[in-house]
């Protein structure tokens, strides 16, 4: 019996047993598309990881007083590190030579009011010259915040669409003065549209000059400074020149530990691929129970497809087929309804993901691996939990076969 022929008989006990098919293949089918969705939302994750470093800039360094903080112990003694100041900015920005950009940071959330238009929980940014490249904002309206009005603390800001939108309704904002807390502002620009990420707005915010920000927000507190190198070679020498730098200021001699901290994107890639590693591994293996579960069944209903079909098995003995032969066909056909189930649980695992991902924030990208692991574990399946009844049935004596009724 050739290859072709084995295959047509499992396909015409599928079409024969609809519903007992279906039962027998659901494991395989869960499994299968279980492992396909979760493949597809973590390779879309590692996209938009991918893809906001890579906006970033993966040669994008910060300076600030915390660190990346995991224990309770390094946040107690992160507290005890002096504050960053708008001044450390100034400092590194002139004298860090392998930098293109060095950009000061501050948020917090203010309500913001405009005659009887109030809108609350905005994100207030302070933000130094260049905060547009780091924060990829584009001027739609009006202008950005430059170095003098940041040097002269001037009560200027620039405001996201949204912002702009729930307060003036499609009045032009340029020039209209607006409260952000207790303190009015001249709002001098509007950016583009950015749309949302995760179902997070990028357009709901106020952006104002740092020293600004520092003089009327933050009676107390520490900036992070976020310094972008020439280029990824030149990466490892700006972090040093901006440590000599901070380390000249405090005053540390050779031996004392930085009381700040410089993180990477590198840190924080690493923290991701930790935390998402995790989630993969283990929702893999609550799939691959599935796919056992599934393995199991197809044996099972082989086991008795053997049972049924023992006078056909002696026949096809009596006739000349060797052991080989039976083996073959019945691992065929274990393999055939595998992967049947298989294709059909590719197919719900990649409309799960395309569906999830085009009505909610969650991203999915479907990657051929997966789609060739998927095949291959479907083939798997059916050679390993296939080879018990295969191999029952290429023993069967032929006498014996012959006359069971």
């Amino acid at each position: 019996m050739n290859l072709r022929e084995s295959v047509g008989i499992a396909l015409g006990a599928l079409r024969a047993n609809k519903l007992r098919s279906f039962l027998t293949l659901l494991g395989t089918i869960i499994g299968v598309g279980s492992v396909i969705a979760v493949v597809s939302f973590v390779e879309g994750l590692n996209r938009f990881v991918s893809d906001k470093l890579i906006q970033a800039g993966s040669n994008t360094f910060v300076v600030d007083k915390w660190g990346f903080i995991t224990t309770q112990e390094a946040f107690e003694e992160a507290q005890k590190h002096p504050d960053v100041t708008p001044e450390d900015a100034d400092a590194l920005r002139a004298g860090v030579r392998h930098a293109v950009l060095v950009v000061g940071q501050a948020s917090s959330r203010e309500t913001v009011r405009w005659r009887t238009q109030r809108v609350n929980g905005i994100e207030i940014r302070g933000r130094s010259p260049g905060y547009e490249v780091t924060d990829d904002l584009t001027i739609a309206d009006g202008r950005h915040l430059t170095d003098l009005d940041d040097q002269r603390r001037r009560s200027v800001i620039v405001i996201g669409p949204e912002v702009s939108e729930e307060l003036f309704h499609g009045l032009d904002p340029i020039g209209r003065s607006v409260r952000v807390g207790e303190q009015s502002f001249e709002v001098i620009g509007v950016t583009e549209r950015k749309g949302k990420i995760l179902g997070q707005t990028r357009d709901r915010f106020v952006c104002m000059p740092i020293r600004t920000f520092v003089k009327y927000k933050m009676e107390r507190g520490s900036i992070e400074i976020a310094i972008k190198s020439t280029d990824q070679a030149s990466l490892p020498l700006a972090i040093q020149e901006s440590r000599n730098i901070m380390r000249g200021r405090r005053h540390l001699g050779p031996g004392r530990p930085d009381n700040f901290a410089i993180t990477t994107a590198d840190t924080w890639l690493e923290f991701y691929n930790n935390l998402t590693g995790g989630i993969f591994v283990v929702s893999i293996g609550v799939a691959a129970i599935s796919l056992v579960v599934g393995g199991i069944v197809i044996m099972n209903i082989m086991l008795v497809s053997v049972t049924e079909r023992t006078r056909e098995i002696g026949v096809r003995k009596a006739l000349g087929a060797r052991r080989r032969d039976i083996l073959t066909q019945f691992l065929t056909e274990a393999t055939t309804l595998s992967l049947a189930g298989g294709l059909l649980g590719i197919g719900l695992g990649v409309g799960l993901a395309l569906l999830v991902g085009a009505i909610s924030p969650l991203p999915a990208a479907v990657s051929v691996p997966a789609v060739i692991l998927g095949i291959l574990m479907s083939c798997l399946i059916g050679v390993f939990f296939g080879s018990y009844p295969a191999w029952r049935a290429a023993r069967l004596d032929p006498i014996e076969a012959l006359r069971y009724e």
